[in-house]
């Protein structure tokens, strides 16, 4: 469904707590910009810097999401139920009417709204 929602998602993954990757989903005849290997590494920095962060829900309530932006692509964590975690990946070049050259975009926003609506209704689902 993620992928689905908006062209500009590259890539979607869940992993357990753990960081084993239990589904994912890359956006057909894209290339990989970082090895298999790299991406999971990033999923496991993602996982424990969540667990490190818990402590902030005391304070905070618990977090919604992260995004680190890089000059070609955004990387999206999200904590799910039970230590899980999905990661999504977005263009830092969005495909639209006005940008058809596919030029940066810098401050191209992910649309955490219905990404974060999908993982409500997966959740509602259960």
């Amino acid at each position: 469904m993620i992928m689905d929602f908006n062209e500009d998602v590259r890539f979607a993954a869940v992993a357990d707590s753990d960081g084993q990757i239990l589904w994912n989903s890359q956006r057909d005849g894209l290339k990989n910009l970082v090895s298999p290997s790299e991406t999971k590494q990033t999923m496991m920095r993602a996982l424990h810097g969540w667990k490190e962060n818990a402590n902030a829900k005391n304070y905070l309530g618990s977090g919604l999401y992260s995004i680190s932006s890089y000059e070609k692509i955004k990387r999206i964590s999200i904590p799910l139920d039970n230590g899980k975690l999905l990661f999504c990946t977005m263009s830092n070049t969005p495909l639209t009417k006005t940008n058809i050259n596919r030029r940066k975009s810098y401050g191209h926003l992910a649309d955490m709204g219905k990404i974060l609506s999908i993982v409500d209704f997966i959740k509602s689902q259960k």
